[in-house]
């Protein structure tokens, strides 16, 4: 596997980094551990965890980061991969109080530098905004926390495009490096208005607007939700057939009778018209390249005029050979190139 540099920083990290929101819930500590080991033969060496993974479950803490700080101290393999972990969710017992300040994120940092065994954070992302904050207090918290050397680099999860070009503004006048990178949710698949399967309000997807910011400056993106939880997949074993059809509203309401195995949440999210002549695209691309379709619908984010590296979290082993092929595929960039929304926009 080919390594790249993350953009303004020193780390040699691969292509696609590994989510991990599953660990300690859908994937207990065994199968957590195949899935490590498995990602780190096949070249893999970027994990993306959050303090707030499996604090859901109630009685649980942050098992993601406990899983992870167990496997690099038994494995061996601390210092060898690079692990990128989030502060500041808010609380699900007050979720509407922002967490976003001093004390909550060194509360945080601290929590997860102890579990996972580390002195310093690799890359430490900011998982919420709070928009009542100004540009310069985020900055000030996380400048600190750099030089006290607790975090190599920092990013920002889930801050809209406007608050994005405030810190940077912020950034530029005090002559800090800008913005490392950006976690939002994208995939190929576009989201309908209103419709997504997370109805979290504080969960920003990516927009048009965000798409012409990294353009215009050069920042990294990190997507999470990277292969719309497997939706094209999903729709082929379900046994879509749509090659050849002439993908309307008439076409889909007939065959929504044949997709009973998608929940109404992925329906409501992901069944548009844009998205059914993708997948027709898709489809066509798999026959002339034998590539599957979570291989291919990871490729579009390596045919974009800024670096991406996306997070693609998996449930077996076995799943890792699909997610790792999208990064060596060579898509022409006609085929996938550019902003691609619900509604068919460019």
């Amino acid at each position: 596997m080919k390594y790249i540099q993350l953009n303004n920083t020193d780390l040699n990290i691969s292509p696609i980094c590994l989510g991990t929101a599953g660990f300690g819930d859908k994937s207990d500590l065994e199968k957590s551990f195949e899935i490590l080991n498995a990602f780190v033969r096949a070249g893999g060496n970027f994990i993306d965890t959050a303090n707030v993974y499996c604090k859901w479950l109630k009685g649980h803490g942050n098992c993601s980061e406990q899983i992870i700080g167990k496997w690099l101290k038994e494995s061996g393999m601390q210092g060898k991969v690079i692990v990128a972990t989030k502060g500041a969710h808010y609380s699900f017992e007050d979720p509407g109080r922002s967490r976003v300040n001093k004390e909550d994120i060194r509360m945080d940092l601290d929590e997860s530098c102890r579990t996972l065994g580390k002195d310093e954070m690799d890359f430490y992302w900011l998982h919420r905004d709070d928009p009542e904050k100004p540009a310069e207090e985020i900055v000030d918290i996380l400048e600190e926390l750099k030089k006290e050397g607790r975090i190599r680099y920092y990013g920002f999860s889930n801050y809209r495009t406007e608050r994005l070009k405030e810190i940077a503004q912020c950034l530029r006048e005090r002559n800090l490096s800008g913005i490392t990178a950006v976690s939002n949710q994208w995939s190929l698949a576009g989201i309908n208005p209103g419709g997504n399967t997370n109805p979290d309000p504080t969960l920003v997807e990516f927009s048009r607007e965000e798409y012409q910011w990294h353009c215009e400056t050069g920042a990294a993106s990190v997507p999470f939700s990277s292969t719309a939880m497997g939706f094209f997949s999903k729709l082929q074993k379900m046994g879509l057939s749509c090659t050849d059809a002439e993908v309307d509203e008439s076409w889909m309401r007939e065959k929504e009778t044949q997709i009973t195995g998608l929940s109404e949440s992925m329906k409501r999210s992901y069944w548009n018209e844009t998205n059914l002549r993708t997948y027709q695209k898709l489809l066509k691309l798999q026959k002339e390249t034998g590539h599957s379709l979570q291989a291919l619908s990871l490729a579009y984010f390596f045919n974009q005029p800024f670096q991406i590296v996306p997070v693609t979290g998996v449930s077996n082993p076995s799943q890792l050979k699909d997610v790792l092929d999208g990064c060596e595929i060579d898509l022409a960039p006609e085929l996938f190139g550019g902003w691609v929304s619900a509604g068919g926009d460019r």
